[in-house]
């Protein structure tokens, strides 16, 4: 190896137990290929570091090699983001995708790598996340009006070609059989975590996720000390009491939550289509080039894919938070920023001294992206009638009808902690379809407000909360004695 090549590999970054002598070796064996000339850093994210090697005989290859240790890795869900890669390749479905060839991979611990990885072909394009302006905004914020317009109906697009029906039949994540078919295999999310199945049906996958917490209760919390289920700080508290409230509460809405056919047709699920995994022709923001970064793909009902690209989202606390507007922190459904409020109470953010922070400069954009939201859900349904001839009035309005899907497939798939997190979604939410639903039979659509400002009178006069007080206020006790 050249001394030159040994100093880019000395300065570039990587895990501690990467070896990026090994990785060149690795590549240049199962391609076949001649001396590797140069190796650099193509990109890096939570999951991943992307390299580029570039060989003697001019062929470029990216080389994607696992960040996470052998504890957090899981090669299974590996092994389906790169099925899932080929299957969008050959199953014809999706001529306007356009997604990297894979060459080769190695998803143990034991190669000379010292990591799982990768080989396959560079996509090349012109990427538009890191555009600025001189106002400090970028990406999609940074734009023009006319070319956030033009770029959100090419996600749109985007979008629509991934909506086309597939012909397999579960709920699950794409794998291949020991025949070389692709098949639907376990769920996997996309920090790589095993959500079981493959599930026939939506209820089935909620049923066995709600088993799964009881299964976890019945097996880690029967030995407690004192009735906080909290084994660290990162989780919320919550009692056994509540625990079995929430779960007596979600088992009761999953019947409800079942919605109408013209929904759950099964399609493939891109996980974080985003400017960051996307690539542009150089000249032209209308036709997308590359997709990227499969991981934690799914093949899931058509209502559950209807999330907007993470460029279109927005927060209540972005850029600071609004009084009596309160933000329900979901990951899967954006929170609409439509007007200001008294931007005489928002805090004051300096860079230096006398140097104010215009923070109406950053809201105008959230609220900007909410009328962009609106484009993208219309545009993806006249892209749909296109491209698939679909006159169903009902997916039309798919991006306005989904969120309150997605928030509970959001609680039930994240496991307990994201019950307590969202208790009071869960509890109004119970409230609400109680009052208004009379008939449990039939899928009826469910839709309501994006986020529960107030809460309806109770049906029930609920005597618990003195004492669900009282524990929170013994578990404070305690916490302050252990800190003196």
């Amino acid at each position: 190896m050249s001394e030159d090549l040994e100093q880019q590999i000395s300065i570039l970054r990587k895990s501690r137990w990467v070896n990026l002598s090994g990785l060149i070796d690795c590549a240049t064996k199962r391609l076949s290929k001649p001396t590797c000339r140069s190796i650099q850093l193509l990109g890096n994210g939570s999951y991943n570091t992307v390299y580029k090697l570039i060989f003697a005989d001019g062929t470029e290859i990216a080389a994607s090699v696992s960040v996470h240790d052998d504890e957090d890795f899981n090669p299974q869900a590996k092994l389906s983001e790169i099925a899932t890669m080929q299957f969008v390749r050959a199953s014809g479905l999706y001529p306007d995708i356009l997604v990297p060839q894979v060459h080769a991979w190695d998803i143990t611990f034991s190669n000379p790598v010292g990591a799982p990885y990768v080989l396959m072909d560079i996509v090349r394009g012109r990427k538009l996340e890191n555009l600025n302006n001189n106002d400090n905004l970028r990406g999609l914020d940074s734009m023009s009006e006319v070319q956030q317009l033009t770029v959100t109906t090419t996600l749109a697009k985007l979008q629509s070609a991934l909506s086309a029906p597939v012909s397999f039949g579960k709920i699950g994540s794409i794998t291949l059989n020991d025949e070389g078919s692709f098949v639907v295999g376990p769920l996997f999310s996309i920090t790589q975590k095993n959500l079981g199945g493959p599930y026939k049906s939506l209820a089935d996958l909620w049923r066995a996720r709600l088993e799964h917490e009881i299964l976890h209760a019945m097996r880690d919390w029967i030995r407690l000390e004192t009735n906080q289920l909290s084994q660290s700080l990162s989780e919320p508290k919550c009692t056994p009491q509540k625990f079995s409230e929430l779960f007596q509460l979600l088992s009761s809405l999953t019947p409800h939550f079942v919605p109408p056919s013209s929904y759950l047709p099964l399609v493939l699920h891109h996980p974080d289509l985003a400017l960051r995994n996307v690539f542009f022709d150089p000249t032209d923001d209308t036709k997308i080039v590359g997709l990227i970064d499969w991981g934690g793909a799914q093949i899931l009902p058509l209502i559950l894919t209807a999330k907007f690209p993470g460029d279109l989202n927005s927060t209540g606390d972005d850029p600071c938070e609004r009084q009596g507007i309160p933000d329900e922190g979901w990951n899967t459904v954006p929170h609409d920023w439509t007007s200001f409020g008294d931007t005489s109470k928002w805090p004051k953010v300096f860079r230096g001294a006398n140097d104010q922070v215009d923070l109406t400069i950053r809201a105008s954009a959230m609220v900007r992206r909410y009328y962009l939201r609106q484009h993208f859900g219309a545009r993806f349904a006249l892209e749909n009638h296109d491209r698939y001839s679909d006159y169903d009035t009902g997916r039309a309005m798919l991006f306005a009808h989904a969120p309150y899907y997605l928030k509970f497939h959001e609680i039930i798939a994240g496991g307990w902690t994201a019950w307590v997190d969202h208790a009071e979604w869960i509890r109004e939410t119970f409230r609400r379809l109680s009052a208004v639903r009379k008939d449990p039979r039939g899928h009826a659509l469910i839709v309501g407000p994006n986020v529960y400002r107030s809460s309806m009178e109770k049906p029930v006069f609920d005597l618990s909360i003195f004492e669900e007080q009282s524990s929170e206020d013994d578990q404070d006790g305690e916490e302050e004695k252990m800190g003196e």
